[in-house]
């Protein structure tokens, strides 16, 4: 009886312990489990980051509208009835939109910016998922828009399922309002009724990601958030190509149908998903002013392995952004060099035998005769590159404004500095230590005819060598900083100022421009000043993981 007690204990606090019940609701219980390509929210978005939106929006709106309007104005109008319906539906589209910038203006028509909402496939035919905050205000949009533009959006009905329709030439985006949900998809205009039922989720998956929990262990696997995540099966689309019906629509709608894959064209298609099977992307900071996102293609251990040895971060590498522009790369030349001698000596040596892959084949037989090129020095002594901008002011007219630095990672670096005095005169004489102390570099370096004549800098160690233009640069620390840990590719810096920058060199250069180009550049030009104002540091870094290539970008906005 004790062992009875025990086990009806243990079996309550394993299913307390799976959670919440499914939420039949949820766009997620419309996704396939075996979906091979997915981004969704399992969870709306905190308060704070909508109000982040609702800020950038405002900001935003105004401009964006701009682009769409002249746009449409730039579409052709050759009487046909059909595009000029076209233009009138998106005029008042836009017209409908043009004034709502706030989560209040966007309740109006029935959409919340704390939505679920999820980007999926079924089999290989693509869909958007996304709760509505009141379905009948969304329909009474629509309602003014077709009033607006005088004319009726097409209708469809699936059994009892209304939706619009809009003509794609042989294909058609279908919309439809599926309970509090709406949906959206595209698929070849004959398409049967089958099909249709899945994709608009009349039909649902015997099971989903809702019921599976899948996106949860996916999140908890990768320690990402609720806030946005999802994968790119590559395996799982090689495996559906002349298995799904979708695909068989899509193919059925072409004028000249594809080879179906054979034996040999699958197995090798296979492989090569095998090697990059993959792609991971989600959340790991999601607040008010602060956002990470990872992502990451996951790799075989023998090519990510191999990608790992080609990790040499310059130093100075692990800096935070905190300058102006940073970017640091790896850049081991012969290392990159053995790398991809080996990847096309092993296509060479067994060349793929499917006839879809014979242009690798013959990318790799180009790339070995290529490869066999002897890399001169100081080329083949580089192992990494670093450019870091504090000040940068470039006028129409007049000498510019730089305060920068320069570092090459190099095997050899009394070897550049031999070359560097060869090539410039005023070099000839100068005498370095591999000290990492900066000297000042005699003047007449830059040309004068190049009218600009900036204080320079020099120094070097073992591992760099780095040179400074204008002031405001320590570059005794800049060689000697330190380098990233090992597996980092690129790293690359900047703080919301670098688009302040960007948008002042656009408008003295603007006037040179046509009315159109020069109304397109003053919309960019206000939105970089937005972003200047928004942005307070961008950080992006590249690295080669034993899982494979990790993309990892950290945003920190303003207050």
């Amino acid at each position: 009886m004790l062992k009875i007690r025990a086990s009806l204990l243990i079996t309550v606090l394993l299913i307390a312990a799976c959670g919440k019940s499914a939420d039949n609701s949820s766009p997620l219980a419309f996704v396939p489990v075996d979906t091979p390509f997915v981004m969704a929210n399992a969870e709306p978005a905190p308060e704070a980051a909508v109000q982040t939106w609702t800020r950038m929006m405002q900001g935003v709106w105004p401009s964006l509208l701009g682009v769409y309007d002249r746009m449409l104005d730039d579409l052709p109008d050759p009487g046909d009835a059909e595009i000029g319906k076209v233009k009138r539906v998106t005029a008042a589209i836009l017209d409908e939109v043009r004034d709502r910038d706030t989560q209040d203006e966007w309740a109006q028509v029935g959409f919340s910016m704390q939505a679920r909402g999820a980007f999926y496939g079924v089999g290989l035919v693509p869909v958007l998922r996304v709760e509505l905050a009141d379905a009948d205000k969304f329909r009474a949009m629509v309602a003014r828009i077709e009033q607006k533009a005088g004319a009726s959006l097409t209708t469809a009905r699936v059994d009892d399922q209304d939706l619009w329709t809009i003509a794609l030439d042989k294909a058609e985006a279908l919309i439809a309002i599926e309970g509090k949900h709406l949906v959206i998809t595209v698929l070849p205009a004959n398409a049967e009724k089958s099909l249709r039922r899945r994709v608009l989720g009349l039909d649902r998956p015997g099971q989903s990601l809702e019921s599976s929990a899948g996106l949860i262990r996916f999140n908890k696997a990768e320690g990402y958030l609720a806030y946005g995540s999802g994968w790119i099966d590559f395996k799982r689309i090689i495996a559906l190509i002349d298995n799904d019906p979708g695909y068989a629509a899509f193919v059925g709608m072409l004028d000249e149908t594809p080879p179906r894959l054979d034996a040999t064209c699958r197995t090798e298609f296979e492989a090569l998903a095998g090697r990059a099977p993959r792609m991971v992307m989600g959340y790991t900071r999601f607040d008010g002013q602060h956002f990470t996102t990872s992502s990451r293609i996951d790799l075989d251990a023998v090519l990510a392995t191999a990608l790992m040895k080609l990790s040499s971060p310059p130093p100075g590498s692990a800096a935070t952004a905190t300058a102006l522009y940073d970017i640091a790369l790896s850049l081991p030349i012969l290392k990159i060099k053995d790398f991809l001698i080996e990847r096309s000596n092993a296509i060479v040596d067994a060349p793929f035998q499917c006839a879809a892959l014979a242009p690798m084949n013959e990318a790799a037989a180009r790339a070995k005769q290529q490869l066999t090129q002897v890399v001169p020095p100081p080329l083949s002594d580089f192992t990494g590159l670093r450019l870091l901008i504090n000040r940068l002011d470039i006028p129409v007219s007049g000498s510019p404004d730089a305060s920068a630095a320069i570092l090459i990672g190099t095997s050899n670096p009394m070897g550049l500095i031999g070359m560097a005095q060869l090539a410039i005169p005023g070099l000839s004489d100068f005498k370095l230590a591999l000290d990492g102390k900066a000297m000042d570099l005699p003047a007449g370096i830059i040309p004068t005819e190049v009218g600009y004549a900036p204080p320079m800098q020099i120094a070097a160690n073992d591992a760099a060598l780095a040179v400074s233009l204008g002031d405001g640069i320590d570059l005794t620390a800049f060689v000697g900083a330190p380098a990233a840990a090992d597996g980092q590719l690129l790293h690359a810096a900047y703080t919301g100022a670098f688009y302040e920058v960007l948008g002042t060199m656009l408008t003295r250069f603007s006037a040179m421009l046509p009315d159109k180009q020069r109304a397109d550049l003053e919309t960019q030009t206000a939105l970089y000043r937005l972003y200047a104002q928004w942005i307070k540091s961008i950080d992006i870094r590249v690295n080669a993981t034993p899982k494979g290539i990790e993309l990892i970008q950290d945003a920190q906005l303003n207050p």
